[in-house]
């Protein structure tokens, strides 16, 4: 399964130039979990131009946009309105770079460990030009 740019806009609450992910290309709603891809160019939101690359920390929110996805997938799927979430906690994050450079691929993959009513933990995994180079845990709570 492969869902475009233009698609994701209907599952995420992210719009404009915070919307960061290009495409989904493997999904599981029901399994609860999703890999997406996005691709460095100077006009992303994160770039900086000093260092000629994103910064690590941008990967944050490559993540974060990857649940939010899972989660509006999971909505559409199931005939429900889409919920705004919120981020509770970042855990065990780590990454082997420091700077990703334009034309590189990131690929973030989420998958849902735990569920205790509308608070949902995440593990993750990100590769950049299909290398491993980090992981973490996101902890977001779903509001009602």
């Amino acid at each position: 399964m492969t869902i475009e740019h233009e698609e994701l806009a209907e599952l995420v609450p992210h719009k404009g130039k915070m919307f960061i992910i290009d495409r989904i290309t493997e999904a599981n709603a029901k399994d609860w979990i999703i890999e997406s891809e996005t691709k460095i160019t100077p006009d992303f939101m994160f770039y900086e131009k000093a260092v000629d690359g994103v910064p690590n920390y941008a990967c944050f929110e490559i993540i974060a946009q990857t649940v939010s996805a899972l989660t509006g997938l999971y909505a559409r799927e199931n005939n429900l309105p889409p919920n705004m979430g919120f981020i509770l906690s970042v855990s065990n994050l780590s990454f082997d770079f420091d700077i990703i450079k334009p034309g590189q691929t990131v690929k973030a993959r989420a998958l849902r460990e735990s569920v205790l009513d509308n608070v949902y933990s995440f593990r993750a995994e990100l590769w950049i030009d299909g290398n491993p180079c980090g992981k973490g845990k996101l902890t977001v709570m779903e509001i009602l």
